[in-house]
């Protein structure tokens, strides 16, 4: 009977309200600083992330779009444990703000901390590197279920509120001056204790950039790439909410500039192909800043 009651109310629920969550526009949104992912040694930093959404308030094509500012700012860091083995974390804080026609939504908190290990399975004497590895989101950003169902997603949600699994994988190419890199990581979402699962998300960066050796060791390297983003369907109680499911194309354009001990970044992320909620959320522009100590 408790099983027959809990499917019962998420139908009423799916038809009674438009449920959009979808993470890209909320927990999961990050514009990341992936020119910096095979950065070499060991390093700590701050990253600053922001991303402009706008969404349509109803179902009617004429209807206002409102607007989405999701910002995050993250502690990161990379540990070696042997010049093979090494270990990653981010420690975001998030602070949100959603401009709606029956008013403005201001969300701020903890957000899920990441932390993975990465092993490179490449000659390091190579000019190739290809690191594999595995690790976990914990549940440390708030989950608002009734956010969640009230299309509020982007602008309400800290996190998941699930643990999930995460599983890296990166290659990069250096000759001489230039550098490739390819970076990929899929993210196997967990059921939170609302019984609602984010659907599960793959996220591949690619990139280009070539330094410019100037005076005193300083390195500056203009860099270009392409981001990718895909997200299965979002669902509650095994039943699925298929409109959020989407795909994102973003252009990424950006410089960094390196010492012996400081790594300064800024890129912008601008879209190229996005099909997110039946098109009735569109992302508009993003852009990162990152600063390391490298020890």
């Amino acid at each position: 009977m408790q099983n027959l009651n809990k499917i019962f109310f998420t139908i009423l629920t799916i038809v009674s309200v438009n449920s959009y969550a979808c993470d890209v526009c909320g927990c999961g949104s990050t514009n990341n600083n992936n020119f910096t992912n095979l950065l070499g040694g060991n390093y700590v930093g701050f990253t600053y992330n922001y991303m402009y959404f706008q969404y349509k308030q109803g179902s009617f094509s004429n209807v206002p779009m409102a607007k989405d500012d999701v910002n995050t700012i993250s502690i990161t860091a990379q540990y070696h444990i042997t010049n093979r083995i090494q270990i990653n974390a981010n420690v975001p804080y998030k602070f949100n703000h959603r401009q709606k026609a029956s008013g403005d939504i201001h969300t701020s908190g903890m957000g899920d901390i990441m932390v993975y290990g990465l092993m490179n399975v490449l000659n390091t004497d190579s000019n190739h590197v290809l690191k594999i590895g595995a690790g976990i989101k914990l549940p440390t950003g708030t989950f608002d279920l009734q956010n969640s169902s009230l299309n509020q997603t982007s602008a309400a949600q800290l996190g998941t509120g699930s643990l999930d699994v995460l599983l890296p994988i990166k290659y990069g190419y250096h000759y001489n001056n230039l550098s490739v890199v390819l970076s990929a990581m899929y993210f196997i979402k967990g059921t939170n204790s609302d019984e609602f699962k984010f659907g599960n998300q793959t996220q591949v960066n690619t990139s280009i950039s070539y330094g410019i050796s100037l005076k005193n060791k300083v390195v500056i390297s203009p860099i270009a790439g392409i981001g990718y983003d895909h997200f299965l369907a979002s669902e509650r109680y095994d039943i699925k909410d298929h409109r959020t499911s989407g795909t994102m194309y973003n252009a990424n354009i950006g410089v960094q500039l390196e010492t012996k001990r400081i790594v300064v970044g800024l890129n912008t992320q601008l879209p190229i192909k996005q099909n997110l909620i039946d098109n009735e959320v569109v992302f508009k522009n993003g852009v990162g800043l990152y600063t390391y100590w490298k020890f």
